[in-house]
């Protein structure tokens, strides 16, 4: 026999087979296959939106977070124009200046999360929050520098139990702004600079030292230094908008 031969029948007999296939109950099981992989695809499509509208949340949640942090950074920083002391009236008003400029960024991009990507979407969000953090960080660390200025006046006339205390309170600004920051480790050198900074002007301060308003000075310096590199960031962060 041919090899055509052979391939003839063997054709033949897979018709046959499929007709036999079908007429025993195969168009059931074909209505059924279709049936299964119609809710299978439905199931998919649920989940696929449920997952949408979950990250669509979960955007909006954050960026109502960043607002918390802009509203807090904002009445910190009203303080500190109302009783900041001489000389730092340049740097509070300019994170100001950034601050609102970053939250009218911020509802402009809140607006058309559900008109773009969501992985679009999700990047923007998250360089506002850091943006946001940074502006409460640098809020704080210019309440910090306010108790430091206070802290050299006051060891100026030799009153060293309430310079202790304003370093104590910068110390504590200090802390909360590496907090703000989390897991943004851009300044850990610089905040840590400042940290060994206050810890020997406290000490200069307790042990009533000579070098005490130098001791304090360096804080300031530190501070300043700190602040500046914030200022530099959101400023390259706002001509990339």
């Amino acid at each position: 026999m041919t090899e055509e031969a052979t391939f003839g029948l063997s054709l033949t007999s897979l018709i046959l087979a499929a007709i036999a296939y079908w007429r025993a109950g195969g168009r059931r099981d074909v209505e059924r296959v279709r049936v299964d992989l119609n809710r299978d695809i439905e199931t998919l499509r649920v989940k696929y939106e449920e997952s949408v509208q979950s990250l669509e949340e979960a955007i909006e949640a954050a960026y109502e977070n960043s607002r918390r942090r802009l509203r807090v950074a904002r009445e910190k920083l009203r303080e500190l124009k109302n009783s900041t002391a001489e000389g730092m009236e340049k740097q509070v008003e300019s994170a100001r200046q950034q601050l609102e400029a970053l939250a009218e960024h911020l509802e402009r991009a809140a607006k058309f999360v559900r008109k773009t990507t969501l992985s679009a979407a999700r990047n923007i969000e998250e360089g506002i929050a850091l943006r946001a953090r940074r502006i409460e960080a640098r809020a704080l660390l210019l309440e910090a520098k306010a108790m430091a200025k206070l802290a050299v006046h006051v060891a100026g006339k030799k009153d060293f139990d309430r310079s202790e205390q304003f370093l104590e309170d910068a110390t504590l600004s200090l802390q909360r702004a590496r907090e703000t920051l989390g897991e943004d480790h851009a300044y850990d050198q610089f905040l840590d600079r400042m940290r060994a900074s206050l810890r020997d002007a406290t000490a200069a301060v307790r042990s009533h030292a000579a070098n005490v308003q130098q001791k304090i000075e360096q804080v300031l310096t530190d501070a300043d230094r700190i602040v500046s590199t914030l200022e530099g960031a959101e400023t390259r962060s706002t001509q990339l908008e």
